[in-house]
């Protein structure tokens, strides 16, 4: 989901430089952009768009100002992008089944030695 911005750079909001009536939602593709602004309208939020390259990176950002009363809903759009665009923690599903299973394991055993010393 593009680079997080913020305080401790685990969001892709933050206020606006200059008028703090507004957040505003940063993203680093079109499509996340776009599925974004298409909750936007649907859900009848009002927002103003803007689009600006990094000159030093070669990026495109999508921008989107949102009114501060409005942010929780507009968060929840924000929340399915990231649903919907986010990439799994571990991408091979082998060494990812097989960490699950490992950890069932160990909290079966500890189950077990539990019971039996009880």
């Amino acid at each position: 989901m593009g680079r997080r911005i913020g305080t401790l750079g685990l969001v892709n909001y933050k206020d606006h430089p200059t008028d703090n009536r507004y957040k505003v939602f940063n993203f680093y593709s079109e499509a996340e952009a776009d599925l974004f602004e298409k909750r936007l309208s649907e859900w009848n939020i009002w927002y103003e768009k803007d689009v600006s390259d990094l000159e030093k990176k070669g990026e495109t950002v999508y921008l989107f100002a949102v009114p501060q009363k409005e942010f929780s809903r507009a968060q929840k759009a924000n929340f399915e992008v990231s649903a919907n665009y986010r990439k799994p923690l571990i991408p091979n599903k082998i060494l990812r089944y097989s960490l699950v299973l490992f950890f069932f394991a160990i909290l079966a055993l500890g189950i077990i030695g539990y019971v039996k010393n009880s």
